[in-house]
This record gives structure tokens, C-alpha cells and sequence, in this order.
């Protein structure tokens, strides 16, 4: 299979050259998620012009969306439980970093795997999510789409995590990106103790019915 390079470009985004899937994704995240990683992340893969499978994007950012979910519940349930008040910031920066380590992550992938193929470089990216949403203990009431589940179940992403899990030097910086992430993680829960017990707490995220959404 031909390779495809990777190379940095700080030209703008042309939308008109985007598929329909594409401006779709684009769209949704421009209008929710601007001021979020998940829009640099995007940034990153347009203007880099990898062209990857309109399938593995709607899947991938399908799967961002719902962690960004994720984080405006655990942030909605924070604010009902505790009241904070208007001006602690607090638990707003404390889970925006942690969702962030998601996309920073990919971003190292994408920007150290420049010699795999596309295919290969996707399979590399779920292979990479999958470990960290396992290990990340902030992510454990993190319900998986549907669509991530068929992700799980491939082979070559499997023996991809394998590897990875492995330590195998290859793919050492993303052993080292997922082990520096998930240590972050870990001091910003520490020093969040009500963070962590929302976390830690048997209450369901996703069946309160308090939810606010605030971005």
C-alpha cells in the first residue's frame, strides 16, 4: 500500500474541499465544540489534508462528541451537588484539561505515525483511544456508543493494543503520551476531592434527570 506522508500546513481549513460527511463534522464541531480540543484535533487532520475515510471521521468524532457529553454531566451533577460558587472556576478547568488528554493524545499519534498508511493510521488512533478510555479513572462512567463497540472487536486494532500495552519501542512515545496523560489525571483528581467523589460515587451520569448542558 502507498504510504502517505503527513505534512504541517498553517493554511485555513478549505471547507469547499471537504466531502459532505466532513462539512457535517465540521459544522457540528464549529458550533458546539469551538473553544474545545476536539476543534483543534479537527484542525490538525484538515489542514494536514490526511484523508481519512469519511467512516472512520463520522465514527471517531461521534465518539468525541459523546465524551464532551460526558464531561457537561459530570459537570451539570458537580454543580447540583455542591453549588460552587459563580466565580469558582475550579471544576471547569480541572475537567476541560482532562477531557482534552483524549485529542492530545491522537494529535501525538497522528503527528509521529506519518509513515503508516491511512488505514493502518486509523486502526493506530481507536487503538489508542480504547487504551486510555479503559485506564482513564475519570472515564469510568463513560457509557461506549454503540458505534465503539465494533471498534473492540477488531483484530488489527486488538493486536495493535497489544503492542502498544507491550511497551514494543515502535510505539513507545504513545505508551509514554498515554502514561503522562492518565499521571495528569490522576494529580488533578487528587486535588478535585469532590470531583472524585462524584466519580467514585454509585450515582448514573446518564439516568439523572438534572442535566444543564453548559457548552
Amino acid at each position: 500500500m502507498k504510504k502517505k506522508s503527513i505534512i504541517i500546513k498553517e493554511s485555513e481549513i478549505n471547507i469547499s474541499l471537504l466531502s459532505k460527511t466532513q462539512k457535517n463534522i465540521y459544522n457540528k464541531i464549529t458550533s458546539k465544540y469551538s473553544f474545545w480540543e476536539t476543534y483543534d484535533f479537527l484542525k490538525l487532520i484538515y489542514k494536514n489534508e490526511i484523508d481519512f475515510s469519511d467512516i472512520f471521521m463520522k465514527d471517531l468524532f461521534h465518539t468525541l462528541i459523546k465524551i464532551n457529553e460526558y464531561t457537561s454531566k459530570v459537570m451539570s451533577v458537580y454543580n447540583y451537588t455542591y453549588f460552587p460558587r459563580y466565580d469558582d472556576c475550579s471544576l471547569t478547568v480541572a475537567v476541560i484539561q482532562i477531557n482534552s488528554s483524549v485529542c492530545k493524545i491522537l494529535e501525538v499519534v497522528i503527528l509521529n505515525k506519518y509513515v503508516l498508511t491511512v488505514c493502518e493510521l486509523e486502526k493506530l488512533i481507536f487503538a489508542s483511544l480504547l487504551i486510555f478510555l479503559d485506564k482513564s479513572f475519570y472515564h469510568c462512567k463513560f457509557k461506549y456508543p454503540s458505534i465503539l463497540h465494533k471498534y473492540t472487536e477488531d483484530q488489527i486494532i486488538n493486536e495493535y493494543i497489544d503492542v502498544i500495552n507491550s511497551k514494543n519501542d515502535s510505539f513507545e512515545f504513545i505508551s509514554n503520551i498515554l502514561e503522562s496523560e492518565l499521571k495528569n489525571e490522576a494529580e488533578i483528581l487528587n486535588s478535585n476531592p469532590k470531583l472524585l467523589r462524584i466519580l467514585n460515587s454509585k450515582k448514573n451520569i446518564y439516568k439523572s434527570n438534572i442535566f444543564k448542558l453548559f457548552f
